[in-house]
């Protein structure tokens, strides 16, 4: 008879850790996909910055840019290389097309 109660008493106990287990896996599965949809979208951003660059490049707009610098007084360019505004301006230019084309491949 106690070996019916402990056949039971475990089928008991299994069936109250099956909703643990439940949750456990769940939190693995969840963990697992955020880490998959950060991993994707780092390799996104250098895939768009690679995109933008070529579209840089495509635009000759780094060529145009550099024309306009180079009709710039010489004493005006010195402050701005001082205090690198044409370092700055590239950072702007970059990112603002790279979330250009982030936007487009959404």
């Amino acid at each position: 008879m106690e070996f019916i109660a402990n056949f039971f008493d475990a089928i008991w106990a299994f069936l109250e850790a099956v909703p643990t287990f439940i949750n456990d896996a769940m939190v693995k599965l969840s963990a697992w996909y955020v880490i998959w949809v950060t991993k994707a979208k780092i390799y996104f951003v250098g895939f768009a910055w690679d995109v933008a660059h070529e579209v840089l490049n495509q635009l000759n707009i780094s060529g145009t840019i550099n024309q306009y610098w180079g009709s710039i007084d010489s004493k005006v360019m010195g402050a701005l290389t001082y205090f690198r505004i044409p370092d700055a301006l590239n950072i702007i230019l970059n990112a603002h097309l790279t979330r250009y084309v982030m936007g487009v491949l959404k």
